[in-house]
């Protein structure tokens, strides 16, 4: 039987519902049908980018608008006059605090869950209207395929991409919980509407209940949130920790950093023992502190992703500079800032060394935070370039801290023998904490077992130092490399170059000396200081006269730069301007069109030396939707609301031409429209979302921000996607026809939904108790993200694995080759 699709010559036949397409009737009648697909398909991925970055637009105000603070006073434990009667200071007292208006958990619900989820609502809503109030495949198909999407292939892919043997937890449990139900819910709900209680048929109740539905899932999540359940809220002194009370608008504490001053980058330069790094690598680290305080939205990973994948100005999200480990070195307690409720756990270094004949070798494990509890940890070493049995001996057990304890150690033994071997490594990881515990940053230390059967190799560690003549010393570390056996001595010497020995520092000119297995020294050179503006003044250290056979390094000499304070300071602001120039690429949205314009007209945001080859294609194919969207009013216009509104418009019409599209490709191949919507259109709109999840669950120290979000934005869309189009359409129908005529009733004619929407809730089931698996099971690492390699790779095969499943079998069902 010949394809009766191929018979039709007239355009009008592959029209379908289409609104504002074809635009060229009468020229598209004459082309080839699966030529015109292919130019159909070109078009509908072109759409997509231009949907995408306009909704990137439309996030960017609502960050501007949900990132708003206000000032507020709270009474300080002085405020009844604890100070005493005749204390100076007695009298009521107050902190003034900034919170944000917006609460996290309402602003995810409604604004960001609009935000991410507008192209499939308003692709319903259009389709609903522009077919004459009548149901389309399209629309109802996109909601249910792209909540399959993000909870399942998303879910997937931020499980994955966690590095190995580290962990992502959900912090909002509560809030994930309560959205986790409506996100099932939902779907049954819908399924119960066009299959049970009136089948086949939307009545007006149906469409309101549904729509209601979305005020309710905020005002829960909301009391979630907010432990309003309790019967008592608990309190402690920390005020980092307190939650303001102070109604449904305002949001958590915030406490508002002064982004790049000097104040903070000479606190973290200083941390560094007064010794100044280059300029770029303190800017660097200054910035990851930075962002290291502050929280951010899904609303600022979602724009930052869709940056990057328009060629745009990329954000760098440096490595977190490491604590300070002095405190632990030293036997003294660490510092508890933090969470104080939550006990953490964590190796006191990321990396050991021992010799080879040491026997053994501990390794420190500290706690922080809560330590008024017991808490355990388990431990395992694994095989790097040292193989257990060989060169150590595998070990694996519980470390158990008592009330008080903050520091344990880890005894791990180290086979000796008596051929030379390179310095060879292995790794000992923290995993699977018991309750109220969590994983600190370094949860894998790596252990290098360094040869004993050679003198060495004596080098200094850095071929350049700098210092401030205000530190009194300078400090030059000195390495003994590939081997460590016996006594040797080294002499290191001074020699001016601009600096003068006696008036800028002390000449020395001494041995130093390196017991059997000792692997490094320091040795120290005083700096003079005065008051006297000078220039940069440099000095020379040279390594001479090694013994024992034991041999220089390549770095042999060193040069000490002493630098006038003067300088430091100008230094200092030249590392904040550098900083504030990192922080500037975090800033969401635009001040005014020139800014706009200039940033969609530039490759990587101007700085075309640091773009790849792969910016200037993006920038080039997305080109066109980036200067036609730099006429939308800048974000921080009006308090966000006016890019709010014109962008969310913009959408609409864009939104329009996918439906279009989507539905014309599908007649030309022959492809059912509620296949079209779960597969072509549910990707388009939703792989944004899968770059910000990536990028927030590999950035974020908890999975909130990755994957909290997807159940709520899943429910929303079926309270909003098909709540609105369902009362709109129902109530036209109700006040335009009469009872008794047929089209008074909004029948639902897509027969494979039904189907589709029990496959969707049974993955969506499996999905979430997998998630809860995770969070309790020691194998997993007690962690929704990440844990141990080979079970995360197994929860994404199977997320993805049901995914698919899901594809196949609504597909299937929509041709009637499977049947139930």
């Amino acid at each position: 039987m010949a394809d009766p699709v191929s018979n039709i010559s007239y355009v009008d036949h592959y029209k379908g519902n289409a609104m504002l397409l074809p635009l060229f009737e009468a020229s598209e009648s004459q082309w080839n049908r699966y030529g015109r697909a292919v130019a159909y398909l070109i078009g509908l991925c072109y759409m997509f980018l231009g949907v995408n970055i306009i909704a990137d637009v439309f996030m960017a105000s609502i960050e501007v608008i949900t990132s708003k603070t206000k000032k507020i006073k709270i009474a300080t434990a002085n405020a009844n006059g604890d100070n005493g009667e005749d204390s100076p200071n007695a009298g009521p007292h107050f902190d003034t605090i900034e919170v944000k208006i917006w609460n996290d958990t309402v602003s995810n619900l409604t604004l960001m869950a609009l935000g991410s989820s507008a192209p499939e609502i308003l692709l319903s809503i259009i389709e609903i209207v522009g077919n004459n109030f009548e149901p389309g495949d399209l629309g109802p198909g996109t909601i249910v395929g792209s909540a399959s999407f993000n909870l399942l292939v998303i879910t997937a892919i931020c499980i994955y991409c966690i590095p190995d043997d580290e962990s992502r937890r959900i912090k909002e449990i509560n809030v994930f919980a309560c959205t986790s139900f409506f996100a099932v819910f939902a779907y049954i709900w819908l399924y119960l509407v066009i299959e049970v209680i009136t089948p086949n048929v939307i009545e007006i109740w149906e469409g309101i209940v549904t729509f209601l539905f979305f005020p309710l899932i905020v005002l829960l999540a909301f009391a979630a949130d907010k432990n309003f359940w309790r019967k008592q809220m608990e309190m402690d002194g920390d005020w980092n920790q307190m939650q303001v009370q102070a109604g449904f608008a305002l949001g958590d504490v915030f406490t508002k950093q002064k982004s790049g001053s000097e104040e903070d980058v000479r606190h973290i330069i200083e941390m560094g023992k007064k010794q100044l790094k280059d300029p770029k690598e303190a800017a660097d680290i200054a910035t990851a502190e930075m962002l290291r305080r502050t929280h951010h939205s899904r609303a600022w990973y979602r724009v930052i992703a869709g940056r990057a994948n328009k060629g745009g100005s990329k954000v760098p999200f440096y490595n977190k500079p490491k604590e300070d480990e002095q405190a632990v070195v030293e036997g003294k307690e660490p510092s508890r800032n933090g969470d104080m409720t939550v006990a953490r756990i964590e190796f006191s270094a990321a990396a050991y060394s021992c010799m080879e004949n040491e026997g053994t070798i501990k390794l420190g494990v500290i706690r922080t935070g809560n330590l008024n509890c017991k808490t355990s940890v388990n431990f395992e070493t694994s095989d790097g370039t040292a193989n257990a049995g060989e060169d150590y001996v595998a070990k694996a057990g519980v470390i158990e801290f008592e009330e008080g304890e903050y520091i344990k150690s880890i005894e791990i033994e180290i086979i000796d023998d008596d051929v030379w071997e390179e310095t060879e490594t292995f790794f000992v990881r923290l995993f699977n904490p018991s309750r109220g515990t969590e994983m600190d940053k370094i949860c894998v230390t790596q252990v290098s077992i360094i040869n004993d059967d050679e003198p060495g190799i004596l080098q200094f560690q850095k071929p350049s130092y700098l210092y401030k003549e205000s530190a009194g010393m300078a400090e030059l570390v000195i390495e003994r490399n590939d081997g460590c056996d016996g006594r040797v001595t080294v002499r290191y010497k001074t020699k001016d170059i601009t600096a003068i020995a006696g008036k800028d520092y002390e000449a020395r000119d001494e041995e130093v000396e390196f017991t059997h297995g000792e692997v490094t020294k320091t040795i120290q050179i005083p700096l003079h200081d005065d008051d006297v503006f000078n220039e940069d003044k440099i000095f020379e250290v040279m390594l001479s006269d090694p013994t024992a056979g034991s041999t220089l390094g390549k770095s042999k000499c060193t040069i000490v730069t002493i630098l006038n304070d003067d300088d430091y300071q100008t230094l200092i602001t030249r590392v904040a301007n550098l900083t504030s120039v990192n922080l500037d690429k975090l800033v969401i949205g635009k001040e005014s069109w020139k800014q706009q314009f200039t940033e969609a007209l530039s490759v990587n945001g101007g700085n075309v030396e640091e773009a790849e080859a792969i910016d200037f294609v993006l920038h080039f194919l997305t080109f066109g939707w980036k200067v036609l969207f730099a006429c939308v009013p800048p974000a921080h216009i009006a308090g966000g609301w006016l890019c709010f509104c014109v962008s969310l418009g913009v959408i609409a019409i864009v939104t329009a031409i996918i439906g279009d599209m989507a539905s014309i490709l599908g007649l030309l191949l022959g492809i059912k429209d509620s296949v079209t919507a779960i597969t072509l259109v549910a990707l388009g709109t939703s792989l944004p979302d899968t770059f910000a999840s990536k990028v927030a669950a590999t950035n974020e120290d908890t999975a909130d921000a990755a994957i909290g979000n997807i159940t709520g934005s899943n429910s929303v869309n079926v309270f909003l996607g098909l709540g609105i189009p369902w009362v709109i359409a129902t109530l036209y129908k109700h006040y335009t026809y009469a009872s008794n005529d047929r089209r008074c009733k909004f029948i639902v004619t897509d027969k494979s939904l039904p189907f589709t929407i029990a496959l969707y809730s049974i993955a969506a089931i499996s999905t979430l108790l997998l998630l809860t698996w995770r969070r309790y099971s020691t194998a997993a690492g007690k962690a929704e993200l990440g844990g141990n390699p080979s079970i995360k790779k197994l929860c994404g095969c199977f997320c993805i694995g049901l995914w698919l499943i899901y594809i196949v079998c609504a597909s299937l069902y929509a041709y009637e080759i499977i049947k139930f």
